[in-house]
């Protein structure tokens, strides 16, 4: 994986975990934001800029609806479209007291394709 890349899906992990714990205040918003805009000005291409687009969509909806305590995932389509699609933290919460495997995937994986969670490898062959 690119180095890049790498650096954007730390930042789309740490606004989940920060989401997972509790809604995003607004300094949290707001140093979030910084470190995104400081990531952004690099030239990548192929799926590598596929990649790191896909993490940038992710991180945005995590920072703009992070008030509704809400986190992102991004839907791979079978024509190579996406749509990022919430999940409450109440959702995952359920799946955690219930042991579901959604939980660990869900809070594991950014990425679904035909309703499952899809790990980085899958969705880089599907971008």
């Amino acid at each position: 994986m690119n180095e890049q890349v790498a650096k954007y899906r730390q930042l789309y992990d740490a606004t989940r975990d920060a989401i997972l714990t509790d809604p995003l205040s607004k300094s949290q918003i707001s140093a979030f934001q910084t470190q995104l805009n400081e990531l952004k000005p690099v030239a990548l291409s192929g799926l590598n800029q596929k990649l790191a687009q896909a993490y940038l969509d992710l991180i945005g909806e995590n920072l703009t609806y992070a008030s509704h305590q809400l986190l992102f995932v991004l839907n791979l389509n079978h024509d190579h479209s996406t749509i990022p699609l919430p999940i409450s933290v109440d959702q995952l919460r359920s799946w955690q007291k219930t042991h579901a495997a959604e939980y660990s995937l869900f809070t594991r994986n950014p990425f679904l394709y035909n309703g499952l969670s899809v790990d980085e490898t899958a969705a880089s062959a599907l971008l």
